[in-house]
């Protein structure tokens, strides 16, 4: 078996991970980033106290590792070759096609968000309520309103830690293209209004969190955008 698990939906990808890793007895555990060949050679003989081959689960291989790495070509290459090995690999983010094709005969599980999420927070700026407001109701189709929140919450944080020494780590991952995107929206608020408008994400949070939200979470985020 040779399975890939990976998408920008990370919530509902790791808790797949978690289901097909509780299935298993005895599996062997490596971290993807820094894995050699050997090691994963020594890992694949190992057999279980029932005298079966175990499964191998290797997290972030792809997302640590260059794909023109020599390391990583040679475990590829061993993992194209045998094809008696059982080895699930779990990424934290979506990856290109070109790398889920290096895996030969994988079986892919794709967990992604919708574009609809990703419409609603590019479309994130000042005075674009009514476009907002309803890309909003669109995505409750499909999503809780506690994960659109979150991700409201997420798009403020990576716009306002993109400059100097405390830049986040969110950002350091970030495509040179995702980066001027986000500057670019960043710009559309200013400074000041990016403060202004993540302290009120904030405190509807703390309210939340508290008990002590005055509308429902949906009511709230349609107020918040609408005040945008």
């Amino acid at each position: 078996m040779l399975l890939l698990i990976h998408g920008n939906d990370l919530a509902t990808s790791r808790n797949f991970y978690f289901e097909e890793k509780n299935k298993l007895i005895d599996p062997i555990l490596l971290e993807g980033e820094g894995l050699t060949l050997d090691s994963l050679f020594q890992n694949a003989e190992n057999k279980s106290l029932f005298g079966s081959e175990q499964t191998i689960l290797i997290e972030n291989f792809f997302t640590k590792n260059k794909s023109i790495a020599t390391e990583t070509k040679k475990i590829v290459e061993y993992v194209n070759n045998n094809q008696n090995l059982s080895i699930i690999f779990w990424e934290p983010t979506e990856l290109s096609k070109t790398a889920q094709a290096l895996l030969k005969n994988a079986t892919v599980k794709t967990f992604s968000f919708p574009q609809t999420l990703f419409i609603f927070l590019d479309n994130l700026k000042p005075g674009n309520c009514e476009i907002l407001i309803k890309l909003f109701h669109e995505l409750k189709q499909t999503m809780e309103p506690e994960l659109i929140f979150f991700m409201l919450v997420r798009q403020f944080r990576i716009m306002l830690g993109q400059e100097g020494v405390d830049r986040i780590d969110e950002v350091k991952r970030m495509a040179p293209w995702q980066l001027g995107k986000m500057q670019r929206q960043a710009k559309t608020f200013g400074e000041e209004k990016l403060k202004s408008t993540y302290q009120k994400l904030f405190e509807i949070d703390l309210a939340l969190k508290t008990g002590k939200i005055p509308y429902s979470l949906e009511r709230s985020i349609d107020f918040f955008l609408a005040d945008l």
